[in-house]
């Protein structure tokens, strides 16, 4: 009876341990190919049609899991195939506008533009997807069927930090960021930044999938897979102070920058619409990028102009404009000019755009004849009036949180992000709504106030808790004039930033070598 007692026990304890049941493998011909490309596109449709200006956010959730169990059981090659597909197809869909930029900017004929656009894409995002794909293709099978979900969301964020720092970085609609309107769902970005809620949202989307795709409940949710999806916030300190600030939004067309004969009228333009201000007698006014496209620091003249606008501010005026240094180097500067009217500060743009700002075939001394060629900011400088201390980023610098959480770490209480979208504009809007749909995520990250102005749009401002309010809509001249909040202290994501993804990935390792011994007992 005891021996037969201990048969059973040790035939159970076999059967409770057995590894979950394999899913089922298509075959692996060029149908199974051909059936994880077409899944390859059709995530990609999916993921364009959740950024702006479609906004349909909710099938972003979809895609990590349609893309990844689709290419599971491939080839090496074959998964890098399809996530080279879907890195340029999710290029080329969300940034059509890219090849009207393009086109514009550099003056290529139509066929050059596009193969520059799609070799940009190839590059940015085709190479980080197609190894996100390769890995998950060559990993899956090796890991228990609970451990799935956790890994194709832990590849998923790998794949996108490469994205941002792979050579000059383009963290251009991460999946996080599709979600910059579900507030809820985002007051996690203070933790782990835009790659939590990407890891959240791709954590629920494979699991998902790899459970339909078995058909079967066997890859069985752990509580700390649960946890990981609830959204949580941590503000570390926050300040009662309260500033009044004016964003003034010029609408001026693209084709007047940089011609001397428009800079007066530029200047008048933005002066008349300052003005509309002088009610509310703000603490700051805030103009775009370039709004000044001439080096104030070197025409005492015409920063004379601008005196007056600055005056109308308690604490003065923050515009865009180049700057000459001493050694003779242009850079693309935010200028804060006091109420005298004479500059008490500068911030030099650090991250510039390459072949706009600068050509990297040539030295920095070369310029086009139409306007400056860049040279890089060394570090940044906080913009300080006496009262607020102000981080300024400009253009797409927002895009690169480690900047702002510097800016931050620096002392910053508000940040402020000037720039030009004009040129980027291909007529549907697209790339200002897009741009200012991942600006959100800085506010929510440092728990700082976001004050955006922008040459034709989207300018406005931001929340801590990614609430965006007082906007003005794109394609109009107006100002905007809100309070913001004067905030100090660090969140979790400014003191550690992205440190969090390595140890995720050596947890998740354990847990499946802890998870392998106990089962083979």
């Amino acid at each position: 009876m005891g021996a037969a007692l201990r048969v059973a026990g040790r035939h159970d304890t076999a059967t409770s341990a057995a590894p979950p049941t394999p899913r089922v493998q298509a075959p692996r011909g060029a149908g199974a190919l051909a059936r994880a490309g077409a899944a390859s596109l059709a995530a990609a449709a999916l993921y364009t049609l959740a950024c702006p200006p479609h906004e349909w956010s909710l099938l972003a959730w979809l895609v990590p899991g349609l893309l990844l169990v689709a290419v599971g059981g491939l080839t090496t090659l074959r998964a890098l195939a399809c996530g080279a597909l879907f890195g340029v197809a999710i290029g080329c869909g969300i940034t059509g506008w890219a090849y009207h930029a393009a086109l514009e900017y550099f003056a290529f004929n139509r066929a050059l533009t596009a193969g520059f656009v799609v070799a940009v894409w190839l590059v940015y995002s085709g190479v980080p997807h197609a190894l996100l794909c390769a890995a998950y293709a060559g990993l899956a099978e090796r890991v228990p069927g609970w451990a799935r979900g956790p890994l194709g969301a832990w590849l998923w964020v790998v794949s996108e930090w490469l994205r941002s720092t792979l050579g000059t970085g383009m963290p251009w609609e991460l999946l996080g960021h599709t979600q910059f309107r579900h507030l809820a769902v985002i007051q996690i970005a203070d933790l782990g930044g835009v790659y939590a809620v990407s890891f959240v949202m791709a954590l629920a989307s494979v699991s998902c999938a790899e459970l339909l795709g078995q058909g079967r409940a066997a890859a069985r949710p752990r509580p700390w897979c649960v946890g990981l999806a609830l959204p949580a916030a941590v503000l570390l300190a926050t300040g009662p102070a309260v500033r009044t600030v004016a964003v003034v939004q010029g609408n001026i067309p693209n084709e007047f920058r940089w011609k001397r004969a428009f800079s007066e009228r530029m200047l008048a333009t933005y002066a008349r619409l300052s003005g509309a201000a002088r009610r509310e007698r703000p603490d700051v006014i805030v103009w775009p990028e370039n709004a000044a496209n001439f080096y104030l620091n070197r025409e005492p003249m015409l920063l004379a102009e601008l005196a007056p606008v600055a005056a109308l501010a308690r604490e003065g005026l923050l515009v865009g404009g180049p700057r000459l240094t001493d050694g003779g180097e242009a850079r693309n500067a935010a200028y804060l000019i006091g109420p005298s009217g004479t500059i008490i500060g500068t911030y030099d743009k650090q991250h510039l755009v390459p072949l706009a700002e600068y050509d990297p075939r040539r030295g920095p001394g070369a310029a086009r004849a139409a306007e400056p060629v860049y040279t890089a900011g060394a570090e940044g400088q906080l913009l300080e009036t006496g009262a607020t201390r102000i981080g300024a980023v400009i253009c797409y610098e927002v895009l690169f949180p480690r900047l702002v959480r510097e800016l931050v770490r620096k002392g910053a209480e508000v940040l402020v992000n000037v720039s030009n979208d004009s040129w980027l504009d291909g007529g549907d809007g697209a790339a200002p709504r897009q741009h200012f749909s991942m600006a959100v995520f800085r506010a929510i990250e440092t728990r700082r106030f976001l004050v955006r102005a922008a040459a034709t749009g989207v300018s406005g401002f931001v929340a801590p808790s990614g609430e965006t309010y007082a906007s003005l809509a794109p394609d109009t001249a107006g100002t905007s004039v809100a309070r913001v909040g004067i905030r100090q202290g660090e969140t979790v994501y400014v003191r550690w930033g992205e440190r969090w993804i390595a140890p995720a990935g050596v947890l998740l390792a354990l847990a499946v070598l802890l998870d392998g011994r106990r089962r083979a007992r």
